[in-house]
């Protein structure tokens, strides 16, 4: 699941609640993987907010109960908004930050800099794109542009 950047302990309790059919408690969770209480607790959090899993209150209680997503698009898109807070904001971040302090003499530095900033940008504003719209859109967007362009492959 690292490629998908989401941390071990997350891509463990969402693989044990895709293999569920019936929704999980965190005190379930927390038996099934041995992790921690905080760790499953923070990372069903995370996990909930990026549209991974969906919560349901169990009446008469303070529990809740966890189940994954199953839509392939909403996953896709989950994981593209998870890839965009991973990877381009950070960069686009740091950019502005090392470019503040970097002085005349870092002009080819710089340079790499302000390109790689402006290709973060992009892919910032692709992901973004995927993962505000419907996933039924995005996935037929992607497909469109799979067909426009032939996949390249080595020669040998």
């Amino acid at each position: 699941m690292k490629p998908w950047s989401l941390p071990k302990a997350a891509a463990q309790i969402h693989a044990v609640l895709l293999t569920s059919e019936e929704g999980l408690t965190a005190e379930e969770i927390i038996r099934l993987t041995a992790l921690s209480g905080g760790s499953v607790s923070t990372n069903l959090r995370m996990l909930t907010n990026a549209g991974l899993l969906d919560k349901h209150r169990i009446m008469g209680s303070r529990k809740a109960s966890y189940k994954a997503t199953l839509d392939p698009a909403r996953i896709f898109i989950a994981l593209a908004e998870v890839r965009r807070q991973t990877a381009c904001q950070p960069l686009l971040q740091m950019g502005e930050t090392l470019a503040s302090i970097a002085g005349k003499e870092d002009l080819g530095w710089l340079r790499l800099l302000s390109q790689l900033q402006a290709l973060s940008q992009l892919m910032d504003d692709w992901l973004h794109v995927c993962s505000t719209r419907d996933p039924e859109w995005t996935v037929r967007w992607i497909q469109k542009g799979v067909e426009k362009q032939p996949l390249h492959t080595k020669s040998q």
